[in-house]
């Protein structure tokens, strides 16, 4: 055999082993990243039930077996696509369901946290967004989420919205939450968001749900 077909087949070679190689890391990669956002995810949702708090952290490592142990996925008839969960055996009428919607510069992801006996907002939290850092993005602050937490949603206004956001320390109204000054645009999108989500999940939960 020539030199030169060895050559060739020893470059092939390494080039098959690299590329193989390439892609199993990349495999990996993946796989971690997806687990990575998984928890994430999971973390979030346990927060919002009050699972997981400043004085009580639990490690990424638990995060899986606590999030199957303490809670169970609900479906509502209305809608099988609508990611919510409960606390399992829990009195409590505490659901966390998923939400999205445009933002000023992207879109708004997160969950909300409502109480379906009281019609109250428990908790908020954004998971994604690409709001401006120390404007819009200041909605990721926990002043702000704060600025949710008990506000009814059992009625609507006069104008049709169960919240309205108006300009920051202007608040009057027990219907009404501080935006953030110096973005209106991402106030209005959040406002646009959380009710339309509240109307949807008020809808489901009047109709039941499957489990």
């Amino acid at each position: 055999m020539s030199e030169k077909i060895k050559t060739l087949l020893f470059t092939i070679a390494v080039t098959a082993l690299f590329t193989l190689l390439v892609s199993g890391i990349n495999a990996a990669l993946k796989d971690r990243i997806e687990l990575n956002r998984s928890v994430a995810r999971q973390r979030v949702i346990l927060g919002l039930f009050g699972l997981i708090t400043a004085d009580r952290p639990i490690a990424d490592s638990e995060i899986p077996a606590m999030f199957a142990n303490q809670t169970e996925p609900v479906k509502f008839a209305g809608d099988v696509t609508l990611e919510c969960y409960r606390r399992k055996n829990s009195a409590e009428k505490v659901f966390v369901f998923a939400f999205s919607g445009q933002g000023f510069w992207d879109n708004i992801v997160g969950f909300l946290a409502v109480d379906a006996q009281s019609m109250q907002i428990k908790g908020i939290e954004f998971t994604k967004h690409g709001e401006t850092p120390g404007l819009g993005g200041r909605i990721s602050e926990p002043e702000f989420k704060l600025r949710f937490k008990d506000k009814s949603f059992a009625a609507k206004r006069p104008d049709g919205l169960y919240l309205r956001m108006v300009a920051e320390g202007t608040v009057t109204r027990a219907d009404e939450v501080d935006g953030i000054t110096g973005a209106t645009g991402t106030s209005s999108s959040l406002e646009k968001i959380v009710n339309r989500s509240l109307a949807h999940f008020a809808s489901l939960n009047q109709g039941g749900n499957s489990n």
